[in-house]
């Protein structure tokens, strides 16, 4: 297992990542951002990050994306 940070951090499976390139692509197309964009490359990040703190459920993971869009 991976550890960064001192803690553990869940594996990206090839399912985890064509899930968040969905849900990244999705939010692209509703904030109409380029997908090599700053924004878009921002919210990656972030995708990856709360996914390996442990938000691994896409519902959630699109709510936080989406209320990232908002501050």
């Amino acid at each position: 297992m991976f550890q960064a940070s001192g803690g553990w951090m869940p594996p990206l499976y090839p399912e985890d990542v064509m899930m968040m390139q969905a849900l990244l692509r999705d939010y692209c197309e509703d904030r109409c951002c380029e997908k090599a964009g700053a924004e878009a490359q921002e919210a990656a990040r972030e995708l990856v990050h709360w996914f390996q703190i442990g938000v691994t459920k896409q519902s959630q993971l699109r709510k936080l994306l989406y209320l990232r869009a908002w501050h």
